[in-house]
């Protein structure tokens, strides 16, 4: 028997319902870098990580300690706000001028030192983030994770500027035999005008004892140096300073108010550019020198006298130009090597009378 259907009831069932599904909401997943062999390097934003033997004699400014994710900041303030762990000699407020810096090609950074800590049978633990913040005061408090700020203050570096990143690394490399996984070098530029330096860290798969971060102990400066010499009165125009008279018993006189230019790169690959001016006695000098390679300059003649003999105070360390009057040749004693601490006199400029004697 055939069964009579309506058509509408047949429209009904052959119409497609069309709905709009809402998608389920994905993080993109981060970009891996892997520090997990002995040796290995990355970048992020900037920052330099190296994987590191274990370091010695480093102190201790933050710890942090929880299965699964961990994260907190170093601060004086109490109670703790995440999971930093230990008193203040442990958990504590850091001065930039106890991190030490580093130089590499020419760019200096400020060294941390990390310390991870897993089981043997699950080694690997990821930084998935952090942030350097800057203050004035040591205790500060009030990290927020959806602003990604201290204190209401932005952060001067975060890992994750250029891009989403982790850092993977291994506590298998280096097992029990002491502090120390990992340099995180950072720009040391970021740090102007700091006082007070918090660094925040956030980790992943943290199974055991806690993560520290510390720094090594800052160097003491190199012994400074001294260039100094005169410009004086050459009477007998034979490059010899002879305050006591010479031959024809003539006392060869310093010569006041003259201006001295050093120039030159010391071993921070920094430009030095000083300009004195000789005292009554004709004598000039630079202190507070780092070892480095330098020239000094007579920038012009006493009146009634013009230029002489240039000579340096240790024969072979340095190159004499003279001007012989022609104002396009610097007077200069140029390509003087200063070690640390050393002091170097007697680089003189000579000059000639040519006033009238009466």
């Amino acid at each position: 028997m055939n069964v009579f259907r309506p058509t509408s009831m047949k429209a009904r069932r052959s119409r497609t319902r069309l709905e709009l599904q809402s998608l389920e909401a994905r993080e993109v997943p981060a970009t891996l870098l892997d520090l997990t062999t002995a040796g290995s390097e990355v970048t992020a934003s900037g920052a330099i990580f190296q994987q590191t033997a274990p370091v010695a004699n480093s102190s201790t400014f933050l710890s942090i300690q929880r299965n699964g994710m961990e994260s907190g900041y170093n601060t004086d303030a109490r109670p703790f706000q995440l999971d930093q762990t230990g008193g203040l000699t442990v958990t504590h407020s850091l001065l930039l001028s106890d991190i030490p810096t580093v130089t590499i090609s020419g760019t200096t950074y400020r060294e941390f030192v990390l310390d991870i800590n897993q089981t043997t049978k699950k080694p690997l633990i990821t930084l998935d983030e952090l942030r350097i913040f800057l203050g004035s005061t040591g205790d500060l408090t009030g990290y927020n994770g959806k602003t990604r700020t201290l204190a209401g203050l932005t952060a001067v570096y975060n890992m994750d500027a250029v891009q989403d990143v982790s850092v993977r690394m291994n506590a298998a490399l280096n097992g029990t035999s002491g502090p120390g996984d990992a340099f995180v070098l950072i720009p040391d530029s970021l740090f102007t005008g700091a006082t007070y330096v918090y660094l925040y860290s956030k980790f992943g798969s943290a199974n055991n004892g806690a993560e520290t971060w510390s720094v090594r102990p800052v160097p003491p400066p190199p012994p400074t140096g001294v260039l100094s010499g005169y410009v004086y009165f050459d009477a007998d125009n034979d490059g010899v300073r002879e305050p006591n008279g010479n031959e024809d018993n003539v006392q060869e006189i310093g010569l006041s108010g003259v201006d001295v230019r050093l120039q030159g790169t010391n071993d921070l690959d920094q430009s030095i550019d000083i300009i004195v001016t000789t005292d009554a006695n004709g004598y000039y000098e630079f202190t507070g020198l780092r070892p480095g390679n330098y020239s000094v300059t007579k920038l012009f003649d006493p009146p009634d006298f013009i230029d002489g003999k240039n000579t340096p105070g240790v024969p072979g360390n340095g190159m004499v130009q003279e001007s012989n009057s022609d104002p396009n040749i610097p007077d200069m004693i140029f390509d003087i090597d200063l070690l640390s601490g050393e002091s170097l006199t007697e680089y003189n400029f000579g000059e000639l009378f040519q006033g009238n004697p009466n």
